[in-house]
């Protein structure tokens, strides 16, 4: 796009606002305007100041008006200004990129120009202020060894005594070519890692000194550091710094910074380091009553695209405990749909996903189990499973299947914990997510018997992904098949991470007036429009199990008297 070409109107008010600008004002000299490269529009100029002509080059941006233009000085490799993006760079101005208006002229950025050169060069004046903020990212994206500082590391640090080295436990990991840095552990202190522990790092010891009052922090050459560390008196140190070879992780401490050095052997030559400081921010993004799902344990069956995603979203809230279930093994076609990725192909999913969830939260508790429930598995692998899920605080369903729905729903009405179940409907045109809770809904059986009388008692067939191919149907009129994307497993994933976290928070007191809702992406089925939701309320809520009286006592007391009569022989054997 020339948008010169495109807004004439535009592009002529510009030279005529410069034109204007050059009549009124002598700073102003030697105005040409030429096209650059790629056609861009362009215009050179000089500024007059204290007898000195200083040359700049204007570019008009791509998108201009809606991006501000480049003023940069002309043939000058040199820094000209404080406020410049380097040597030779565009000056950083009063109209940049964040207060940017489309009303601002190029006149406008040149007397912008003009103010910054005599302001700077103005010794009597007052000092120009700053609107530069630089970012986190901005600061440390040509940087590529950071060290991450975390506020109790900092309090840690900053208490060791002027002149003394204490050491310390490096934790550092390699991640899209970058290396960060963090202290795992100091004197002795608890974990102060900047990130969970448990993932794939390296770790090793190192030492922190804190610098004598006074004393500046040294550059990052072998020479300097060794000085340093000789001027302490740490000999030791010294003596490693100044060999041939070794790393080194050295955190030097002053009264106003921090600082990390390091050395690395690499191609036969040793290399020496400064890394650049992330200070972490203190607290949480997450809600207060979420602190207690650490303590809380989900079991899922079903680890393909539905159950990948909400193990990972339950992961990110705060829960350390799973137990995973399933006989599957992930393959390329997968990918398009589930949360795991090329390192998981051709591994079983439940271990895949136990990889997943640690990269996610760093150390947390998962069980596997690589079992078909409900399918061609021995009864006692069957039986352990569900002893397994028994244990669980929230048993989630995502298979989509209703015969190993039965085994899920009779480990929730035994154990009267919870279930939570959905599934994406064909076609990714929406899907059904429903949680029972024992003294609330009712048992999961009757439960889902009435979701499917309310689907049916609609007169159009429901789409239920398990009566076709998953998550894919026949758009109609020879129209090609309608396939669930990721974004559409997604949203209905989200939905039953949402009632799963809900029932681990508050059990008793849902926020959730219904037990389970129909959610449309498109329109389809009783869809008018996409995002529509039905609510499905459910009836009756008796006990998922009844208490036995003393009849069913005195027959279950008979009948183990039966089975193992030694066991009773010699005892009372009246119900008490």
């Amino acid at each position: 796009m020339i948008w010169w070409l495109e807004n004439t109107v535009r592009a002529r008010s510009e030279r005529q606002s410069v034109a204007d600008l050059t009549e009124r004002v002598n700073w102003l000299q030697g105005v040409r305007w030429h096209l650059s490269n790629g056609a861009a529009l362009a215009v050179d100029f000089e500024i007059e100041h204290d007898g000195d002509s200083i040359p700049f080059t204007m570019t008009y941006a791509e998108f201009h008006p809606n991006a501000p233009p480049i003023v940069v000085p002309r043939g000058c490799n040199r820094r000209l200004s404080s406020h410049q993006y380097g040597a030779g760079g565009n000056l950083c101005l009063e109209y940049r990129a964040d207060n940017w208006e489309t009303a601002v002229t190029g006149a406008m950025m040149i007397e912008s120009a003009h103010r910054l050169i005599a302001g700077e060069r103005d010794v009597d004046g007052p000092e120009l202020p700053s609107a530069h903020y630089v970012s986190i990212g901005q600061s440390v994206r040509g940087s590529y060894f950071r060290f991450l500082i975390t506020p109790p590391l900092e309090e840690r640090l900053k208490a060791v005594e002027p002149a003394q080295s204490i050491e310390i436990g490096i934790a550092e990991k390699y991640h899209a070519e970058t290396f960060a840095v963090t202290v795992a552990e100091i004197g002795g202190t608890a974990d102060v890692r900047a990130w969970p522990a448990g993932i794939r790092e390296t770790t090793k010891r190192g030492h922190a000194i804190r610098l004598p009052a006074g004393r500046g922090m040294p550059s990052a050459a072998q020479d300097s550091i060794a000085s340093l560390l000789g001027d302490l008196g740490f000999e030791a140190l010294q003596e490693q710094v100044l060999a041939a070879t070794g790393e080194i992780d050295l955190v030097l401490v002053s009264g106003t910074e921090i600082a990390h050095f390091y050395a690395y052997d690499s191609n036969q030559k040793r290399y020496f380091g400064r890394s650049r400081i992330l200070k972490v921010g203190a607290g949480s993004r997450l809600p207060d009553d979420y602190a207690g799902l650490a303590e809380k344990s989900v079991g899922i069956v079903g680890c393909g695209s539905l159950g990948s995603k909400i193990a990972a979203m339950l992961a990110r809230v705060g829960v350390c405990r799973f137990t995973l279930v399933d006989d599957d093994v992930l393959f390329m076609a997968n990918l398009v749909r589930n949360e795991l990725s090329v390192p998981g192909i051709g591994v079983h999913k439940v271990d895949a996903l136990r990889a997943r969830l640690i990269e996610i939260a760093g150390t947390i508790e998962v069980t596997t189990r690589r079992v078909a429930l409900g399918g061609q598995e021995s009864a006692d692998s069957t039986d352990s499973v569900m002893s397994a899920l028994q244990a669980c605080d929230v048993i989630i369903d995502a298979t989509a299947d209703a015969h190993c729905f039965n085994f899920c729903a009779a480990v929730a009405r035994e154990s009267l914990k919870p279930l939570v179940w959905g599934e994406v409907f064909a076609g990714g045109i929406g899907g059904l997510v429903a949680r029972v809770r024992s003294g609330h809904e009712p048992e999961p059986q009757m439960a889902r018997n009435q979701i499917n009388a309310w689907c049916d008692a609609h007169g159009i067939l429901v789409p239920l992904a398990g009566f076709s191919a998953p998550y894919a149907t026949t758009a109609g009129d020879g129209a090609a098949a309608l396939v669930a994307d990721d974004a559409e497993v997604a949203i209905i994933a989200g939905h039953l991470a949402r009632l799963a976290t809900d029932l681990l928070i508050r059990p008793d007191n849902s926020a959730f007036p219904s037990p389970a809702y129909a959610v449309g992406l498109r329109k389809a089925w009783i869809f008018s429009e996409p995002f529509e939701t039905w609510p499905i309320q459910l009836s009756s809520s008796e006990p998922w199990k009844v208490d036995q009286d003393s009849a069913s006592v005195a027959e279950s007391l008979a009948l183990l008297r039966e089975l193992l009569p030694s066991v009773f022989d010699g005892h009372d054997q009246s119900p008490k």
